[in-house]
């Protein structure tokens, strides 16, 4: 089933996490690219396996500023840094933090699922991918649900801004494909850019990358490496937008 109309963010939602309960596929616009996200564990492996992920990839979070106050657990002026990002000036961005083990969402993951899901106390979650996503996500809290998933292309392919660049086989294993257009937010690359505020490491250079780099410093007196064009991504961690 395919969708190509006019976006209603909070009615494809529902569509769409209808068909993610019942153990279905979706791919579906993230502001950063498409990505291909699932609820179930059988369909998680599925979407490894087509992508042919290496076995330390990690599923992320696909969720919101709300979900990340909830399940992330940062001290103060880190979690100023997150706030003034992804609220105060809206930009997408992978947030790698602490995560909290007693959260209800995290509690209802299967071990196995929620150990491919983290690297030691550490989730990634995306923030600001849209407001379906953010639609998606508020209805997968409400049923403390986890929503995972990764960019929608063979691993090492590169995020896809148009669901026309999708590869076949990642399009034939999605029960469903929301198709918003090009995505806007794909510079100096598509997919996210993900720095872990443990550290203040910067995981993956992505899309506004040089806003996100100017706001720490001019805000937080934080500089972070200048990006020289490569794609760097740690061992083990991952975002909803990783290739």
């Amino acid at each position: 089933m395919s969708f190509c109309k006019v976006p209603i963010p909070e009615e494809d939602a529902r569509v769409v996490f209808e068909v993610l309960k019942r153990g279905g596929i979706a791919i579906i616009p993230m502001n950063v690219g498409y990505g291909i996200t699932a609820i179930d564990p059988d369909a998680l492996d599925r979407v490894f396996r087509i992508k042919r992920r290496e076995p330390h990839k990690r599923h992320a979070m696909v969720g919101s500023y709300a979900l990340h106050q909830d399940i992330h657990a940062l001290p103060p002026q880190e979690a100023g840094m997150v706030k003034l990002l992804t609220v105060d000036l809206e930009l997408p961005l992978g947030i790698v933090a602490p995560y909290r083990l007693d959260h209800p969402i995290v509690q209802k993951l299967p071990p196995n699922l929620l150990s491919q899901s983290v690297v030691g106390d550490s989730l990634a979650m995306l923030v600001n991918g849209g407001g379906l996503l953010d639609e998606l996500s508020r209805l997968a809290a409400l049923e403390k649900l986890a929503l995972l998933g990764s960019s929608a292309n063979i691993t090492g392919k590169g995020t896809k801004t148009v669901v026309e660049d999708i590869e076949p086989e990642i399009l034939e294993v999605a029960d469903i494909v929301i198709d918003y257009g090009r995505q806007k937010f794909h510079h100096p690359r598509a997919s996210s850019t993900m720095i872990d505020f443990s550290t203040m490491k910067v995981v993956r250079y992505g899309a506004c990358y040089n806003v996100v780099q100017d706001a720490l410093w001019r805000f937080y007196g934080i500089k972070v490496p200048d990006d020289h064009g490569t794609s760097i991504l740690s061992p083990g961690q991952t975002c909803a937008n990783t290739t």
